[in-house]
């Protein structure tokens, strides 16, 4: 394996910037947790805008990392899950290679408001920013500390691909979120996030389920509860939003133009 593979972003999200990226006409790596959401993302968007057809063959996986400008490793990752959601085939050996198999669909044959998705992620972006940088800025009790870190240890639970196991997941993900809405002392927000992580939730629902973005998305959760229990106001609001922004990537990547 070339060492550029294994560049560490398996571990903590991250790709660094390349130095020579906008010069070779390509966009820079991205900074923050959400680069294999982004990868998802570009290589949907690419199928379903017809750059690659059903039955075609993607370029070699070196091409491919350069063209979206990730790690091979970060790639591969991508790939694999995309093989599981029946958008690719990936074939190893000498003849091998990526077939695109299937356009990206949702579960559901009914057209997608675009309107609402919009709203809805970008509201819950705002939302939670400003919660996480609410609380961070509080002085909570320590049975507040307490339920903040039971309800994002509750979300490391063992996850199979069975529907009881997704939907306890959302629920667990859905309380976490809650806790630190509630915990802003605001019950205005408190409601408002509510309804709003009901939408995302009915949005995800009509997308594949995606086991590595479950990985991406409890270790980012441990670092947003961190910085509020650290009072890093920035960093909480900084975390909240790469998280928001990387469940954004997915859902528009599967959603937008069905």
């Amino acid at each position: 394996m070339d060492r550029n593979d294994d560049d560490g972003s398996r571990e903590s999200g991250r790709e660094d910037t390349g130095s020579g990226a906008e010069a070779a006409g390509r966009p820079p790596r991205l900074r923050g947790g959400n680069v294999f959401e982004h990868t998802i993302a570009e290589l949907l968007r690419a199928i379903r805008l017809g750059k690659y057809l059903v039955g075609d063959k993607l370029p070699p996986e070196r091409e491919l990392a350069a063209q979206i400008n990730v790690s091979r490793a970060t790639l591969r990752q991508a790939l694999s899950e995309l093989q599981i959601a029946g958008v690719v085939s990936v074939r190893r050996g000498r003849y091998g290679g990526t077939v695109v198999t299937a356009l990206p669909s949702a579960d559901t044959d009914a057209g997608i408001d675009l309107g609402e998705l919009d709203d809805a992620v970008r509201f819950r972006l705002i939302l939670e920013t400003a919660a996480a940088r609410i609380v961070a800025g509080r002085d909570l009790s320590e049975a507040e500390r307490e339920t903040l870190v039971a309800a994002e240890q509750r979300c490391w639970m063992p996850l199979g691909s069975s529907a009881e196991d997704i939907e306890q997941f959302r629920a667990l993900d859905a309380r976490f979120h809650l806790t630190i809405a509630e915990l802003t002392g605001i019950p205005s927000l408190t409601q408002a996030a509510a309804t709003t992580r009901d939408r995302i939730n009915a949005l995800l629902d009509r997308i594949p389920f995606i086991h590595t973005n479950v990985e991406h998305s409890c270790a980012q959760h441990a670092r947003l509860v961190e910085a509020i229990l650290d009072h890093d106001a920035e960093a909480a609001a900084t975390l909240a939003a790469q998280h928001a922004e990387g469940t954004e990537q997915l859902l528009r990547g599967f959603l937008e133009g069905k």
